[in-house]
């Protein structure tokens, strides 16, 4: 989620004390509600990587055959 200010920093600086205490309170909330949901979604991301973890996921064994090095003769 991205919130535009929609002031200038130059514009914040010459605000009132009110507005300038309103604008802060409307950006505080914006932040804790964006926080709220990253939370969230991180939660949920948890919740289904705990679902679809490694330990349930049967991965079949495959037996190589064993080979080995040819021998060199020595020169």
């Amino acid at each position: 989620m991205m919130y535009h200010l929609k002031l200038q920093p130059s514009e914040i600086d010459a605000l009132e004390y009110y507005e300038y205490h309103y604008f802060i309170k409307d950006m505080s909330d914006v932040l804790k509600k964006q926080k709220e949901g990253q939370d969230n979604e991180q939660q949920n991301a948890n919740e289904q990587y705990g679902k679809n973890s490694l330990g349930s996921i049967k991965t079949p064994k495959v037996n190589m055959p064993k080979m080995s090095m040819p021998s060199m003769p020595k020169l």
